[in-house]
């Protein structure tokens, strides 16, 4: 293997951490893998595996480089912080070293480029597809994540998820690298590059086509919206007042004692406030109470008192214990403080809220020893409030597409996120995670209401667009009129069949290159 091609790689990671945030260039993505597929050129089934981990592993290290400041603020040690750093980003990059084996295999006998622009790009997404499920699933940074400021690009995610616009970026990709070749921008090294992209007029067009399309269409679906507004037309649409409170408190005063005052006015502070703007709604953290609802008299009388005073239902974050488990919960409270509904969260943090293999690992990891495992539910539970019912997603359940839409399918008029991302103290790791909650509004024409402990906090209207939020790390409340649901998407009733569809033209070459049909 040529120290070029290694070159390559490495360049191909760099620029897939520049496209997420803090950097946001998310233009680059468009480009970010010719590189990568440049690199492959000539290169054996090892080798294309090799140059793909590597590229993994430097990107996946500088999106989750939040990991060792994490760990580390934690109380262990920086070596302890780099392991897991280093351990996570090995594991996903994978998937990149993948990538490039499967396509390098299954590309080696395909003698039109035709095939290899829906190939590659197949083949990306049926992997992201395998992440988001596998081993718990982690679909944290998926390309298509880069372009929540591409606003129209998006609008597609009603119909194929998130993964959708993971395949138009590496089409385009695809396309490019063969354009810089046909141009002879790019030396091509191989032999074949006759025969296998021969007339490649056609699948270029093709290409572009496709993305006009769905470019058009973002624009067209967004205008549409736009004009109706300007013109005023009427328009049927139930709206409901909610606000959101950001509290700010420090990750390591949340279960403290001697801080439950200080967290008690915080957020009674924060009410009163908010309350002044009359909405009819308001919506607390993730584990905003400093206590167990149900289980502590004297902070349920207090919460009584606060939500009295307010003549609005709230939703409020809070630990459970129920029957020999603890659970990480959200509960719908009446003016008249009477609790009407809970959640318990589904799909749990591994190593957060539940620790695998502790009794291996807690010798040598001293904080696991300090993490309580959470018991996750097996029900998805609808809020049901007089103007509608509320999907509440507890962290990072927001990051999971086939989760979110199984709420909306099951009646949610509105997705509340509602999480505590203080742990990932000032890094890009809390605008990573509220980028998914763009997706998830876009994906099933819903507006997202993302309440953070110490944010990002924000309201998302159906389209993706942000309409308002906070800044991370101070004390904030925002109120806002917000629509309710009027329609099922696409995606909302048929999920990720798209995704699917890409995993089986993925298989099928593959089994034609195996089976040389």
């Amino acid at each position: 293997m040529r120290w070029k091609n290694i070159g390559l790689a490495l360049v191909s990671g760099v620029l897939l951490v520049l496209i997420f945030p803090k950097f946001n260039l998310s233009f680059l993505a468009w480009v970010a893998l010719i590189p990568l597929l440049l690199a492959l050129e000539g290169r054996s089934l090892r080798e294309s595996f090799n140059l793909g981990f590597l590229a993994g592993l430097v990107s996946f290290m500088g999106i989750l480089y939040w990991i060792f400041p994490t760990i580390v603020s934690s109380g262990e040690s920086k070596l302890l912080g780099f392991i897991s750093l280093l351990f996570l980003s090995s594991y996903l990059a994978i998937y990149c070293g993948l990538f490039c084996l499967l396509f390098r295999y299954g590309s080696l006998k395909i003698v039109h480029f035709t095939f290899i622009l829906f190939f590659a790009p197949a083949l990306w997404v049926s992997l992201e597809l395998l992440r988001a499920y596998l081993l718990s699933g982690f679909p944290w940074a998926l390309l298509g994540y880069s372009q929540w400021n591409f606003t129209p690009i998006i609008q597609i995610s009603e119909f194929t998820g998130v993964y959708g616009v993971s395949f138009l970026i590496v089409m385009v990709n695809v396309v490019l690298t063969q354009l810089g070749r046909s141009s002879g921008f790019f030396r091509e090294e191989e032999v074949v590059s006759s025969t296998k992209f021969k007339k490649s007029a056609l699948p270029l067009s093709l290409s572009a086509l496709v993305f006009l399309l769905c470019l058009v269409y973002g624009l067209i679906i967004i205008g549409k919206e736009s004009f109706t507004e300007n013109e005023n037309y009427p328009k049927q649409k139930s709206t409901t007042k909610i606000a959101l409170l950001q509290g700010n408190i420090d990750q390591y005063m949340k279960w403290d004692k001697k801080y439950e005052r200080m967290i008690k006015d915080t957020y009674g502070g924060l009410v009163e406030m908010a309350a002044k703007e009359n909405p009819q709604l308001i919506i607390w953290p993730e584990t905003a109470l400093p206590g167990y609802l149900r289980r502590e008299k004297q902070l349920q009388e207090w919460v009584e008192k606060v939500v009295g005073q307010t003549n609005a239902y709230h939703i409020v974050g809070s630990p459970e214990y129920r029957e020999g488990d603890y659970y990480n919960a959200a509960f719908l409270i009446s003016p008249q403080g009477e609790i009407l509904g809970e959640y318990y969260k589904i799909h749990l943090v591994p190593f957060g809220e539940i620790v695998p293999l502790r009794p291996i690992l807690s010798p040598f990891i001293g904080v696991l020893n300090e993490l309580g495992d959470f018991s996750p539910a097996r029900e998805r539970k609808l809020l049901r409030a007089p103007f509608g019912n509320f999907a509440v997603l507890i962290c990072w359940e927001g990051i999971f597409p086939h989760l979110v839409r199984k709420f909306v399918k099951d009646g949610a008029d509105y997705l509340a996120n509602i999480t505590n991302d203080g742990w990932f103290l000032k890094t890009a790791a809390p605008f990573q995670h509220f980028i998914a909650s763009i997706f998830r509004a876009v994906e099933n024409r819903m507006s997202v209401i993302r309440v953070a402990n110490t944010g990002v906090s924000a309201f998302i209207d159906q389209y993706g667009r942000i309409t308002n939020k906070t800044q991370i790390f101070k004390k904030d409340y925002l109120n806002s009129s917000v629509l309710r649901r009027n329609k099922q998407t696409f995606y909302t009733n048929y999920g990720d069949i798209f995704a699917y569809l890409c995993v089986a033209l993925s298989a099928f070459f593959i089994a034609r290159r195996r089976f040389k049909w």
